[in-house]
């Protein structure tokens, strides 16, 4: 297959990419970064680039159509809360906008065969920790939340009533090698904990339950979505592996040997207290989380020792 993948650069992307080209897929990622110190280079993911903005639907259009691709994984977005959370304007263009021209370049090319679009279990919002399942109504309240809420709900809507084969997945908490945003509980807690110091967790986050699922089976369900995910619908992608923010911390502390955390006094955005997540629909086509919580912490930690004894920062 010819396969587009937006966001190739970010943690989920340069993970994806890794896996289409070791399965013999023709790859070429779109990404804003011009600079380098992706996370391509960090897992040494060798895929043709395409720099533009997906805010540019003449760029998009182009690359769908130039490289005549027959699958498109669209990641590219603002990805992180706290960052939606100080520039709401600059989350919703780009999320809602981006997702708006990738659907409608893949729309109008007219050979693209499955559009798989990143969502996230944050759409949901707040539903005091009951399991989400897909036909749950999006109740967002973020910035975040919002942004990825409008992007699901459009990419359906294509889906159902466009004629494009376009689906979202809805993630739950990723981890795993190559995620360099330090910002993230486990990537900081790692690069702390490999320094001799205790990872950081803020206070109002220490209890929030959340489920965590490595990027491998991520990348494995988004395959999997764009073999055989219908039009039109939402697949929750979890893990059934519940544990609070704290917990998740001293796992990594203890991996790496490192002191037990630390509560920190910053103030951080208002987030969902309690997340998980339904797997039903994905699991009648048996396809199940392969990693376990602990092993994948610990493959991760070693993975972080080994980058930054490398000298990455």
């Amino acid at each position: 297959m010819r396969v587009l993948v937006t966001g190739a650069g970010g943690f989920l992307g340069a993970n994806l990419c890794k896996r289409l080209q070791a399965d013999g897929h023709d790859v070429v990622g779109a990404t804003l970064n011009r600079k380098g110190h992706t996370s391509l280079d960090a897992l040494g993911v060798d895929v043709r680039l395409e720099y533009g903005d997906i805010q540019d639907g003449a760029f998009v259009e182009r690359l769908v159509n130039a490289y005549e691709v027959d699958w498109v994984f669209h990641l590219a977005g603002v990805s992180i809360v706290r960052v939606a959370a100080q520039n709401p304007a600059r989350a919703t263009i780009t999320n809602i906008l981006g997702t708006v021209n990738v659907l409608e370049a893949c729309r109008r090319a007219g050979h693209v065969q499955a559009v798989v679009v990143a969502s996230s279990d944050k759409a949901y919002g707040d539903w005091g920790g009951v399991a989400y399942t897909e036909d749950m109504p999006l109740k967002p309240s973020g910035a975040y939340e919002v942004s990825k809420a409008c992007a699901d709900m459009i990419t359906r809507c294509y889906g159902q009533h466009h004629g494009l084969r376009a689906m979202v997945a809805r993630c739950a908490n990723l981890y795993g090698p190559g995620d360099l945003h330090w910002s993230r509980l486990i990537p900081g807690s790692c690069k702390r904990a490999i320094g001799g110091q205790a990872p950081i967790v803020h206070p109002s986050a220490w209890d929030y339950q959340r489920e965590w699922l490595h990027v491998n089976d991520a990348v494995d369900a988004y395959i999997l979505l764009a073999k055989r995910g219908e039009a039109g619908e939402a697949y929750n992608v979890g893990s059934g592996q519940i544990v609070s923010v704290g917990q998740v911390a001293g796992m990594v502390a203890k991996a790496l040997c490192a002191p037990m955390p630390e509560r920190g006094r910053r103030v951080m955005p208002y987030e969902i207290p309690a997340q998980r997540l339904d797997r039903s629909k994905l699991t009648e086509w048996r396809w199940f989380a392969g990693v376990k919580l602990l092993d994948g912490i610990e493959n991760t930690a070693q993975w972080y020792r080994d980058f930054l004894r490398r000298g990455h920062a």
